[in-house]
């Protein structure tokens, strides 16, 4: 009787202690609340982003021409305001100089001989004359027939050795001319240097630059990829990671046709293919210098598409897949995705405009999980 009255007490006791331990677990469970979305219609932008050179969109540079001899005179200095066809510098050159004088005097020569010939016709028609009168007018023409074809003969010549004297004055006058070198741009001389000065690869520098300060372009280069996203006249953002409190708005202005192809790798197999770029920054209000690196946001597409927050949004290997509640509890929905921007995917396929969707899923929630919507 007493073995049965213990066997009672400890069967109420086990009973008693999983009644406990049911009732502190119930107590210390945390309840999961999560906040739900659904789809969403947005406009989503797509971009391209690409580091880019910040270069003067005009500028012009002046480097020495030894063929056309010695930089006797530079004509402008930093700072100058420049406009197109202004004198910037002359050359000295002696060979033209004497070629210009030789062709001076050999074009007088030439006026005086032909200056002379004309007088000895005028001289030889008043000795036909004269013998006119004492032979007669047949007579007289016979005998100075042959020396008046002499002479006119030498005035031809004389007239086409006068013409190419010109001729040749032109291409003297032209060479000279040349030894002036003017502004091709309307600006502001950037800088002036000496004409043996070199840069650091030991290439000489150019004797004067000179760029338009108010107009700025950021080049680049695009991926075979992104080239055929990339069109004339998209919008572009740059920004600075030396001014970073700063950005610009541009557009492109120039896609190249043609790869660029770096030096030493002509004919080099699994090269990646890179097409330069042009942005022209709007307004000239730079804070940034030219030569600094600039980041190009390039705005390639607008679309209005279906759309859930980035963080709704989770990634198994390949696979993208969201957290929907249904009846209580969370069910794990594989989707198909497009673009994205900084706060929203684009969702293609696997949702409904009526699914809940968990907005922001810890990493630890599990498919079915049981949760309250907050």
């Amino acid at each position: 009787m007493k073995k049965k009255v213990w066997i009672s007490i400890g069967v109420a006791a086990i009973i008693v202690l999983l009644a406990g331990v049911n009732v502190y677990r119930a107590m210390n469970t945390e309840e999961v609340k999560v906040s739900t979305v659904n789809l969403s219609d947005r406009e989503i932008v797509s971009n391209v982003m690409v580091p880019g050179t910040l270069k003067f969109q005009s500028e012009q540079y002046i480097f020495q021409e030894p063929e056309k001899g010695r930089i006797a005179e530079v004509l402008v200095k930093e700072g100058d305001a420049v406009k197109e066809g202004t004198p910037l510098l002359r050359y000295e050159n002696e060979q033209a100089a004497l070629e210009k004088e030789q062709n001076m005097l050999s074009i007088e020569s030439s006026y005086l001989k032909i200056s002379q010939l004309k007088n000895q016709l005028e001289d030889l028609d008043e000795k036909e004359k004269e013998l006119a009168n004492q032979t007669g007018k047949k007579e007289a023409e016979k005998t100075v027939e042959a020396e008046r074809d002499q002479l006119k003969m030498e005035l031809k010549m004389a007239d086409i050795e006068l013409r190419q004297l010109n001729l040749q004055k032109e291409t003297v006058q032209k060479q000279l001319e040349n030894l002036e070198v003017k502004s091709e741009m309307a600006g502001t001389v950037i800088a002036v240097e000496d004409q043996h000065a070199q840069s650091a690869d030991g290439t000489l520098k150019a004797v004067i630059h000179i760029a338009k300060t108010d107009s700025y372009i950021v080049s680049g280069v695009l991926s075979e990829y992104d080239s055929l996203k990339v069109a004339k006249d998209q919008p572009v953002t740059l920004r600075s990671d030396v001014v970073t409190d700063a950005e610009w708005k541009g557009k492109v202005s120039k896609i190249g046709l043609l790869p660029e192809v770096a030096a030493g790798t002509m004919g080099t197999e699994n090269t990646a293919v890179q097409y330069p770029v042009e942005v022209i920054i709007e307004g000239s209000e730079m804070k940034a210098k030219p030569g600094f690196k600039l980041i190009m946001e390039i705005e390639t597409e607008k679309r209005n598409v279906q759309t859930v927050p980035v963080d709704a949004v989770k990634q198994d290997g390949e696979d993208y897949y969201v957290y929907t509640v249904e009846d209580g509890k969370t069910k794990k929905k594989t989707v198909e995705i497009g673009t994205a921007s900084s706060d929203y995917m684009e969702i293609k396929e696997g949702l409904t405009d009526k699914d809940q969707v968990v907005a922001k899923p810890e990493d630890n929630l599990l498919s079915g999980t049981e949760v309250t919507v907050k």
